[in-house]
């Protein structure tokens, strides 16, 4: 019985310790992430300064934006990134990457996929790198803190016209409708006929002389 009593104790006190110390893990955990981050960052820019080809170069800065958002340097992920585009227009594997990457920066990744939406004509050679631009903000606008059913659905649409071929996308809630239903228009009721006098048709005087 005491043997019980001693291994309960002893589960309780392990317990307790892992909920004590519970944040402080996680800081050194945390904190040893980002150093790495911040160490390839600083290896993606001096390899940057070494590419002698746009290809090269996009990839360098690439992985200058990955390294950026990992360490938490959302906005110079975002510089990063539009920077890279600008090499690769044509690329939606760029998009994705960036999008994956952000993940945790839905403000951030907002803002870059908009900036390539309006660097780049939807159509011609960069009509995939547009169409997963207008993927990534459809789903964006489907999750909080962002949600935005029209938005959502309004980029669904454009998707869908401009590449009917590609799977729709899983918008989730935003597919449902309002839980009050559609409106029904009204039709405005037509005036009641007066005489000379004023006086309604059925003979009444009017509410207001």
């Amino acid at each position: 019985m005491d043997s019980y009593v001693l291994l309960a104790a002893t589960l309780v006190f392990a317990v307790y310790l892992v909920f004590r110390f519970r944040p402080s893990v996680f800081s050194r955990s945390r904190r040893a992430s980002r150093g790495a981050a911040r160490t390839a960052l600083r290896d993606a820019k001096a390899r940057l300064h070494l590419a002698t080809t746009d290809e090269a170069r996009a990839a360098c800065l690439g992985d200058a934006a990955e390294a950026s958002a990992n360490a938490g340097l959302a906005n110079g992920a975002v510089g990063y990134y539009i920077r890279a585009m600008r090499l690769e227009p044509h690329s939606a594997a760029l998009v994705d990457r960036a999008a994956s990457s952000l993940a945790e920066h839905p403000r951030a990744l907002e803002t870059l996929l908009w900036r390539r939406l309006g660097a780049q004509a939807w159509t011609g050679p960069a009509a995939a790198a547009t169409h997963a631009a207008i993927r990534h903000l459809a789903i964006l606008y489907t999750r909080p803190p962002l949600r935005h059913t029209v938005r959502a659905r309004t980029f669904a649409h454009a998707l869908a016209a401009l590449a009917p071929d590609l799977p729709p996308i899983d918008m989730g809630d935003a597919r449902a409708p309002s839980p009050s239903g559609p409106s029904t228009p009204t039709t405005p009721s037509s005036p009641e006929p007066r005489t000379a006098s004023g006086a309604r048709g059925d003979g009444s005087a009017p509410a207001n002389p």
